[in-house]
């Protein structure tokens, strides 16, 4: 056998019609493990609080908004600082026409902190027809009207109104009793009084403390604080809005991540 031929056939090289050997096989490679989970993925207790959390400030942020949007209404609605119920024409036929009483404390007396100046504004309906208007505490024009017939209205501005009846003749109402305020005249009578705290009731009556009493009123209230509460509303709704976002949206991300 030629030489050249016993070289190519030991060392594995093909000739003319005969087949590759194959070598042998290298080492196998292992397959990658699977990456271990991320254990911060998911829902855990603090962060399903967080968005519990989150979704209350974000409640609260719209309420604060919403009260803050009123106030600045309130504010701009204001005539001459005050604001005014609608007009209503009353008539008795008897001696007086009064409120219900006006609770400034207790679980009212905050009322006081916002309020600043009642004002009460009386027309009689007869042209040049005087009126008497005053404002007095509960006790005092509860004594005053005892007996008498007289009708009530629950606040100015409410048409429905509740007949006591009575027999007593008043006397006549400017000397009556010490009002905390009153005027009397013809023509528009106003009567303005800074809030305190107490029972409080309106009475309108003919100054000679005769029966039949028809006049217009309307009531109003100023509120100085308006501004700077809307202003404080605004600046914790905006507050809680921004903390109530970050508990909302760092959790879902959070809680989004790949395992």
């Amino acid at each position: 056998m030629p030489a050249g031929l016993s070289r190519e056939v030991g060392s594995g090289v093909t000739g003319p019609g005969r087949p590759a050997v194959p070598g042998p096989p290298g080492p196998a490679v292992p397959p990658s493990p699977p990456a271990p989970p991320d254990a911060r993925a998911g829902w855990t207790p603090g962060r399903v609080i967080a968005l519990v959390a989150g979704s209350a400030l974000i409640l609260l942020c719209l309420i604060l908004l919403s009260g803050a949007g009123l106030l600045t209404w309130a504010d701009q609605e204001q005539q001459d600082g005050y604001l005014t119920t609608g007009t209503a024409t009353y008539s008795a036929g008897g001696y007086a026409l009064a409120s219900d009483p006006v609770k400034v404390h207790g679980p009212w007396g905050w009322l006081g902190r916002f309020a600043g100046e009642i004002q009460i504004r009386v027309t009689a309906t007869s042209p040049g027809h005087p009126v008497f208007v005053g404002i007095g505490s509960d006790s005092d024009v509860s004594r005053y009207l005892a007996g008498v017939r007289y009708a009530s209205v629950t606040a100015l501005g409410d048409h429905d109104l509740t007949q006591h009846p009575g027999t007593v003749v008043p006397a006549r109402p400017a000397t009556a009793l010490g009002w905390a305020a009153q005027a009397q005249g013809a023509g528009t009578q106003t009567v303005r009084w800074m809030v305190r705290s107490g029972d409080w009731l309106v009475v309108v009556m003919n100054p000679d403390g005769s029966p039949g009493v028809t006049v217009r009123a309307d009531a109003a209230v100023s509120s100085p604080v308006l501004p700077a509460l809307a202003s404080g509303l605004l600046a914790a709704g905006i507050t809680a809005g921004l903390l109530g976002a970050a508990l909302v949206v760092i959790p879902l991300r959070l809680a989004a991540r790949r395992r």
